[in-house]
């Protein structure tokens, strides 16, 4: 599976079409990372955190992505599906592996980090409700 994302392929438009969403819900994030970080004193490791969090979300959203599309192309029900089931398990035990690497650094906020896992989310209910309501 390539990691690189055409612009004619569905993943490249899905993710496209999502990015403000995401954008919106990721500078709102960082806006509260900063009043956090400069009015309660915390130190450096929430921002890296959240930057980790952001870099491991992307990742984990293109992989994603990047499997539907390939499942797609699998000959019959049954091997998309399976291919999808083992997908699935290694898009997660990276997700765990990334997010215990983060847990152990010292100079990772762990919270920060896990806190973007949920943008893409965020992103895709709240395209879902614009769209409804145009």
């Amino acid at each position: 599976m390539s990691i690189a994302i055409n612009k004619n392929e569905p993943v490249y438009k899905e993710m496209r079409s999502l990015l403000p969403y995401y954008l919106a819900a990721n500078g709102v994030y960082f806006a509260v990372m900063l009043v956090i970080f400069f009015a309660a004193g915390f130190d450096y490791t929430l921002l890296v955190g959240a930057v980790y969090g952001n870099i491991v979300c992307v990742g984990n959203f293109l992989a994603l992505g990047k499997t539907a599309q390939s499942s797609l192309k699998r000959g019959s029900a049954k091997s998309a599906q399976t291919y999808m089931n083992t997908m699935y398990c290694l898009r997660y035990l990276g997700l765990f592996l990334l997010l215990t690497i983060g847990a152990l650094a010292p100079f990772i906020n762990l919270v920060a980090a896990v806190i973007p896992l949920f943008f893409p989310r965020i992103a895709i209910t709240a395209r879902a409700i614009i769209k409804k309501e145009e």
